[in-house]
């Protein structure tokens, strides 16, 4: 079987080209009567974005099937359960509800016969950012290669899990196949914001390749589609921050995602919730700006918790005194089908009573199950940790560094270039605190 391996930085185009790629596999033939291609990603996020780039060729549509690669584990364990031997099953158990699967999938995978079963419904498999596979998703895809004609796209520099090494996986992935190296960065022609993101990536000092202006004794470093400052953050003073974050808005076109490694960090949220709520004012001209609405984009279950952040759930309680307390809040979705399913559990199976346990995972499953589907509102513009912004493109971004931005020097980098390259057209990098330019990220350790 063939396999094809796309390896390039940040907006290198690595999700165009294996779409690009498995087209031409299709257009030769690959699938006959019967057969999808399967596209297999890490998150349900990067599962969404790479459904959408398969549904707009026409070679695809009705022909593929886009998954994680839990659910593909999942669906697979489940189908040839009969085949899962004792030791598979207790190293399973021993792993939580995510790996145990994939465990699973991946013994059952180690049979031909069952490779070849796959083969037969998915001849042809995508798989995008497969620099995050840890070694259970790595097993699958390398219990599917002999099968399967095989399409990746990764970056090492872009997993961001703290302290795994890809060396295994991206020395697999290159000696599988044919390796295809990309390196023009399509997303951006902003110099200035491509200097930056090499800059970072390369572990140099990013002030050398940006022009340092100063006015009224502060100091910003500019380059063409990029601006670096520090904000002085005193006493933990968010007013500060939420004037240079409403300032940098009201300087864009377009919408505006703002990221940061801490979304839990207190000035950050303070200073956010100013810029949601309140007018700012240039004190030399008196032109208003602001305010600005924004939506945290979370992972799905810190959104249903925060569903039920105020709610206080009995260890016990009746359907209809559950529903009492959660009416209120039943103009969000989730919480209103967390009331149908308790219902509907009622109605049809008798049950009067349900834990908080329950009721909590009602909510983020109602929460996942619209997340896979993409049904998240959004007011304004969006805010989200840098994590989850992997995979994705915005006209233009602000980046918040807190100083709880912690972990080894690689590590804040890779966090850094991850939200500096996902800015289309500007970013800007508000380092929270001052004296904080001349280390990593930003500049190389100290000697």
């Amino acid at each position: 079987m063939t396999f094809d391996f796309f390896e390039g930085a940040a907006g290198t185009g690595k999700t165009h080209n294996i779409v690009s790629r498995a087209g031409e596999i299709v257009q030769d033939g690959a699938l006959g009567e019967g057969h999808k291609l399967l596209a297999l990603t890490f998150m349900n996020g990067a599962r969404r974005r790479l459904d959408a780039r398969l549904g707009e060729k026409a070679a695809f549509r009705g022909r593929f099937d886009c998954q994680t690669f839990d659910v593909f584990a999942r669906t697979l364990a489940a189908r040839r359960r009969s085949m899962i031997t004792p030791e598979m099953q207790t190293q399973a158990d021993a792993l939580n509800q995510f790996d145990g699967p994939c465990a699973l999938a991946a013994g059952l995978l180690e049979n031909e016969s069952i490779r070849k079963w796959v083969a037969r419904s998915f001849p042809l498999i995508v798989v995008d950012e497969a620099q995050d596979l840890d070694e259970y998703r790595m097993r699958i895809l390398q219990g599917l290669s002999p099968c399967c004609r095989i399409v990746a796209a990764a970056d090492a520099f872009q997993c961001l899990e703290r302290g795994r090494d890809t060396t295994a996986l991206m020395g697999w992935l290159e000696g599988a196949g044919q390796t295809h190296r990309l390196a023009q960065v399509r997303r951006t022609t902003q110099q200035g914001l491509l200097a930056a993101a090499l800059a970072v990536r390369e572990g140099r000092d990013i002030k050398t390749v940006l022009t340092a202006n100063t006015f009224n004794g502060r100091t910003t470093w500019n380059g063409a589609g990029f601006r670096l400052v520090e904000a002085s953050i005193k006493k933990n003073n968010s007013g500060l921050l939420a004037w240079v974050i409403a300032s940098d808005i009201k300087q864009r076109q377009g919408p505006v995602v703002i990221l940061t490694p801490d979304s839990n960090h207190q000035v950050i949220r303070a200073a956010l919730q100013t810029v949601q709520t309140k007018q700012q004012t240039y004190k030399n001209s008196g032109t208003t700006f602001g305010p600005y609405p924004h939506t945290w984009d979370r992972h799905d279950n810190e959104e249903a918790d925060s569903l039920l952040a105020d709610v206080v759930l009995p260890d016990t309680a009746s359907s209809t005194d559950l529903r009492t307390l959660l009416t209120p809040l039943a103009g969000h979705a989730a919480i209103a089908q967390a009331i149908s399913r308790m219902d509907r559990l009622r109605r049809a199976h008798g049950q009067a009573e349900f834990t908080a346990a329950q009721v909590t995972e009602f909510v983020r499953e109602s929460v996942r199950n619209r997340s896979r589907l993409g049904f998240r509102q959004q007011r304004g513009h969006l805010v989200m940790t840098i994590q989850r912004a992997k995979n994705r493109e915005f006209p233009n971004v602000i980046v918040l560094w807190p100083h709880t931005a912690t972990g080894s020097p690689e590590h804040l980098r890779r966090l850094l270039y991850n939200a500096v390259t996902r800015a289309q057209n500007h970013c800007t990098v508000i380092v929270l605190g001052q004296g904080r330019l001349n280390a990593p990220p930003f500049a190389p350790p100290a000697p």
